[in-house]
C-alpha cells in the first residue's frame, strides 16, 4: 500500500518538479522501486513528438534501470500526421535508452492495416520496430503471413525477412 500511495504522491506532484527533485524526496524504504498505476509518458526529440506511451501499471526498476509495463497502448507519430497504434499486454521500457519491448498478444494498426506478432522491438535511436517472429499482416488488398519483420519510422518502409506468403486482392499489379 506504501508503494502505491508513494507513487500517486510521486506522479502528482512529478508534474510540478524536476525529475531528480521528485525521486529524491520519494519515501527511502521502498527499496528504489516505484509502482505507478495508469501511466502516460510522451517522449520527443528536439521537441517534435515521437510518441505517446499509456499502460495501466508501471513498476520502475531502478536496479535495473527499466520500467515493468502491463496492458500497454502506444501511438507512435510520423510525418504527415500519419499514426501508428500499438498495443500488448506487457511490455518493459529502457530507461537510458527509452527503447520498447512489448509482448503477448501484440497489435499493430496504421490505416486499414492491421499486424499481429507476440514480440516487437521499437528502437528509439533508430525510430525502428521490428521482430524475429511470426507476423501477419491484413489490410486493404492483402493478406500476408512472414517470419522476421523491420519498420522504419523514417522511411515507413517494411520488410518481412523470411518465409513470406501473400494473397494480393483486388490489386492490379500492372
Amino acid at each position: 500500500m506504501l508503494v502505491v500511495l508513494g507513487g500517486t504522491w510521486a506522479a502528482y506532484y512529478g508534474f510540478r518538479q524536476e525529475p531528480e527533485t521528485m525521486v529524491k524526496s520519494l519515501p527511502k524504504d521502498q527499496g528504489g522501486d516505484i509502482s505507478l498505476n495508469h501511466i502516460h509518458h510522451i517522449a520527443s526529440r528536439d521537441g517534435i513528438k515521437e510518441w505517446i506511451l499509456d499502460a495501466e501499471s508501471a513498476q520502475y526498476q531502478r536496479t535495473e534501470n527499466k520500467t515493468v509495463l502491463k496492458h500497454i497502448s502506444a501511438t507512435f507519430f510520423l510525418r504527415d500526421s500519419k499514426t501508428i497504434h500499438l498495443t500488448s499486454r506487457d511490455g518493459t521500457l529502457l530507461t537510458e535508452s527509452k527503447d520498447l519491448e512489448v509482448s503477448g498478444g501484440v497489435v499493430v494498426r496504421s490505416g486499414p492495416y492491421e499486424l499481429k506478432t507476440e514480440r516487437l522491438h521499437y528502437d528509439h535511436q533508430n525510430r525502428s520496430i521490428s521482430t524475429d517472429g511470426r507476423v501477419v499482416m491484413k489490410g486493404r488488398g492483402v493478406d500476408l503471413t512472414g517470419k522476421g519483420l523491420v519498420f522504419s519510422l523514417h522511411t515507413e518502409r517494411a520488410i518481412i525477412k523470411d518465409d513470406v506468403e501473400a494473397v494480393l486482392k483486388d490489386v492490379r499489379l500492372l
